[in-house]
């Protein structure tokens, strides 16, 4: 019996020892993990680790008899209930209240345990609150670089180690009108026109060595536009490529377009220049050529104060003073209705007029002047079919005036004819002699104001220069055209014609 007791006690001894190396084991377990360990019993706690207690900051005795939904934020809570009345192995997440009122998010996980005989469970805790803020701000982050990316201006590609396209942004699908799917995983290449990468190739050589390579290149658009862009190029990383690519359509267009100013400017500033030009030289004529009959008017009109003068002589004086007087008259009126006409003070009529009777009144009065030349002046009306017209006969027969003035000056012992054409929906009034002709050089410019066409040898010919001009402002006002042929030593030829006006 003695025998009997003594084995008894030493299975308790070895008992007590075994169970007291395994509590010793747990011990160890429970204190050296990094999370929190708990072991509850229906959510009440019956057991913590140390790290555990220091995770939510309460001592160990505090912990024992803690219910763990109480330590739940309210908004989890009812999840911490659940979870406790319905246990599950899988983890979820929830936010702890700790002692001292401050909050972590914290990772559960139990699982069943029978422990000293009781159905408990093993509560593993993570505090993760530094990993969710990581994780936050990585989304955060990425989220930014998406809306900066998205939202640039300019187009991004961003392409492999191959040089095929891994992603692009709405930017350069606006910019060439391509969707991301049409692009993605194409070469690179491919949105270039070809002639453009002949004459500036892709250099992935020195991209690969770090360098950042900008180039002004044409891509492609969907439509088959060329695009003028800006590519800026770099490899950020060992795996990929970038490149920002920039519309120069609106740049370019607006250089083009201060191109086309300047040279608006410049082309203004050298007519400005040539009028100004032009203006002292009309003025420096104009002093000449009033000088010239006045000196006539006052020199002679001095002379017939001469008591011994002929009848004969005075009446050659009075003559002289009369062609000066006129030759006066005729700059006076030019340069008035050169003033008149810029200031816009002609006004256009419409009347009824016989225009045969206007053409031959013009003939009759310049046949003097045509015979004094040795000139013989016609009139043609074979291709005019009727003889009244409504219009303007004032202005018409000013720019006939001027005309057949100008042949007559530049024509001896030649011929000047006046003609009329109204077989079209115009009416062609036309001057033609065969006197000296006009350089080509001065084709262009006979209808400027303050010009007069120039011959080597020939003497230049008194006036202001102006008629030509009058002649065209006149035409243009009554919404017609003039122009000119001419051909050195063989004559020229002034037409003009003005929209037809039937009565």
């Amino acid at each position: 019996m003695e025998e009997s007791n003594n084995h008894t006690q030493s299975e308790i001894s070895n008992l007590k020892e075994a169970l007291s190396d395994i509590e010793e084991k747990y011990k160890v377990l429970s204190e050296t993990v990094f999370e929190g360990v708990f072991i509850t019993e229906k959510g009440y706690c019956i057991e913590a680790n140390q790290v555990g207690c220091d995770m939510i900051g309460y001592s160990q005795e505090e912990v024992l008899g803690m219910f763990a939904a109480d330590l739940a934020v309210p908004e989890h809570r009812e999840l911490a209930l659940e979870r406790i009345a319905n246990p599950l192995d899988t983890p979820f997440e929830i936010d702890v209240v700790r002692k001292d009122n401050t909050l972590f998010h914290a990772q559960i996980q139990s699982k069943k345990h029978t422990f000293e005989g009781r159905d408990a469970r093993i509560v593993v805790v993570w505090d993760i609150s530094d990993y969710k803020k990581s994780v936050k701000e990585l989304v955060e982050s990425e989220n930014k670089y998406c809306a900066v990316v998205e939202n640039a201006g300019d187009g991004i590609i961003i392409g492999d180690a191959d040089g095929n396209m891994l992603e692009i942004n709405s930017g350069f699908e606006a910019i060439t009108g391509f969707s991301k799917n049409e692009l993605l995983n194409k070469h690179i290449s491919s949105i270039f026109a070809p002639e453009s990468l002949e004459e500036k190739p892709l250099r992935f050589d020195l991209l690969d060595v770090g360098q950042s390579i900008i180039f002004e290149r044409n891509i492609l658009g969907k439509n088959g536009e060329r695009i003028p862009i800006e590519m800026n190029s770099k490899k950020p990383s060992g795996k990929n490529y970038l490149a920002i690519i920039r519309d120069l359509r609106e740049r370019k267009k607006a250089r083009e377009d201060l191109e086309r100013k300047n040279e608006e400017l410049r082309i203004a500033k050298n007519k400005a220049e040539e009028s100004d030009m032009l203006k002292s030289s009309f003025l420096a004529n104009m002093s000449h050529e009033i000088r010239t009959p006045m000196n006539g008017i006052i020199g002679f009109a001095e002379l017939l104060k001469m008591l011994e003068l002929t009848s004969e002589q005075r009446e050659d004086y009075l003559n002289v003073i009369l062609s000066s007087g006129q030759q006066l008259l005729n700059i006076i009126n030019d340069v008035l209705e050169f003033s008149k006409i810029e200031t816009g003070q002609i006004v256009v009529e419409s009347v009824v007029f016989d225009i045969s009777s206007m053409l031959k009144e013009i003939i009759s009065f310049f046949k003097p002047v045509a015979e004094r030349r040795n000139n013989t002046l016609t009139l043609n009306t074979t291709k005019c079919n009727m003889a009244i017209l409504s219009g303007d006969p004032s202005k018409i027969q000013q720019i006939l005036t001027n005309l057949i003035n100008n042949s007559l000056k530049f024509t001896e012992s030649g011929n000047v004819e006046v003609g009329i054409i109204t077989d079209s929906a115009e009416i062609i009034f036309y001057v033609k002699d065969t006197g000296i002709g006009i350089p080509k050089q001065y084709m262009n410019t006979i209808f400027d104001r303050f010009t007069q066409a120039q011959h080597d040898g020939i003497n230049k010919q008194k006036g202001t220069g102006l008629g030509l001009s009058i002649c065209k402002k006149l035409v243009h006002l009554m919404n017609g055209t003039i122009w000119a042929e001419s051909e050195v030593g063989e004559g020229s030829t002034f037409y003009f014609a003005i929209p037809f006006t039937g009565i």
